[in-house]
């Protein structure tokens, strides 16, 4: 009695595709998931700088459009109100337990002095004077 002979493939391409499967998985859920940063809220374009200092990692943004449209943080505020949510803003910082969270402003470059004053004088009438402005780094 014969028995018939089974012809088999022995490339090796069948033990390749479940690995190219999963790195397929892998890539689209890194994809969806992952993010690098968080985006903003307003697009804002910073000067550019020759310091090679870094930001704090516990702080607090104050993001201000060429507009005059502001954020703390994610959250849009009105001048008015920018004194409250960024005393709010500081006070859930501080209960990370990492200590007195810097003040960051994310100023657009073309923004004037003339514009950019009058919240510097809300922050310096609501006790704050520790203020650092960012920067990007130079070209």
């Amino acid at each position: 009695m014969k028995f018939p002979r089974h012809l088999t493939n022995d490339n090796g391409d069948d033990q390749l595709i479940p690995l190219i499967n999963v790195v397929f998985l892998m890539l689209i859920f890194f994809m969806v998931v992952g993010r690098m940063a968080p985006s903003d809220r307003f697009p804002v374009n910073p000067p550019t700088s020759h310091s090679h200092q870094t930001a704090v990692e516990n702080s607090v943004t104050i993001s201000v459009t060429l507009e005059g449209r502001l954020t703390v943080g994610d959250t849009p505020v009105t001048p008015d109100l920018l004194t409250v949510e960024l005393r709010r803003s500081l006070d859930a910082a501080m209960t990370d337990g990492q200590g007195q969270p810097e003040i960051h402003i994310r100023a657009d470059a073309k923004l004037t002095m003339a514009q950019l004053s009058p919240i510097l004088e809300r922050l310096r009438d609501s006790g704050l004077s520790k203020v650092r402005v960012l920067t990007s780094a130079a070209r």
